[in-house]
């Protein structure tokens, strides 16, 4: 934790266990009183506070490297807020290699896509989860474009709109490969940069958070 903190030039937000900790979650098990159930409350909590005055409603979720727990992140943190009685929007805006679809079982043939091409309205490719407070939007089909989806007007409309609805949870491409997640991040409140131990180096962490400092 030293280390990630001293790469990024950023605090800690939260530590989590192991992804296998989640999986059980993701195949439908009920599980509040888990350590990575705590560890994600107790993640939720601090980004609740992290701006008294001026609390945050669309958050960005990312990594360096593909591979890092950011997808799994994202659910488990929507989950959460939805639980506690938050109304909560999961965007799935990794257009190259979305996720959300398999983690919650769902139909992702319209979605993110087809909402910023105009072939679809948000409220047609909505999912509910459970008759709960958590709603999914899939990528959809995937674009020849991410890039320019992702960084367009369109979407940071989209953003601010369910901003005023919801808490948006927004699953974003890892930062290092392409440049989706850097254009994306301009157009929301903050972005959360998940490392994993073991497997992200210093050197990408310090990299990513420079890219995220560079847009603002």
């Amino acid at each position: 934790t030293d280390d990630l903190e001293a790469a990024t030039g950023s605090g800690l937000l939260g530590v989590l266990p192991k992804a296998d900790e989640f999986k059980a979650e993701q195949r439908g098990e009920d599980r509040p009183n888990s350590p990575g159930a705590e560890a994600v409350r107790q993640l939720r909590t601090n980004l609740r506070f992290v701006s008294i005055d001026d609390p945050p409603r669309t958050i960005m979720i990312t990594s360096a490297n593909p591979g890092e727990g950011k997808s799994t992140v994202a659910s488990a943190l929507a989950r959460s807020f939805a639980r506690s009685g938050q109304p909560t929007l999961l965007i799935d805006a990794d257009l190259r290699k979305p996720r959300q679809t398999e983690v919650f079982g769902i139909d992702g043939k319209v979605g993110l896509t087809q909402v910023l091409s105009g072939q679809a309205k948000l409220d047609a490719a909505l999912h509910r989860i459970d008759g709960g407070q958590l709603y999914v939007l899939p990528a959809g089909r995937v674009p020849p474009n991410p890039s320019e989806l992702l960084g367009s007007t369109r979407m940071a409309k989209l953003l601010g709109e369910a901003g005023k609805h919801f808490f948006v949870v927004v699953d974003a491409p890892p930062i290092l490969p392409v440049t989706d997640a850097t254009l994306l991040s301009t157009s929301v409140d903050g972005a959360v940069l998940v490392g994993r131990q073991g497997c992200t180096t210093k050197e990408q962490a310090d990299r990513a958070a420079a890219m995220l400092e560079r847009v603002g």
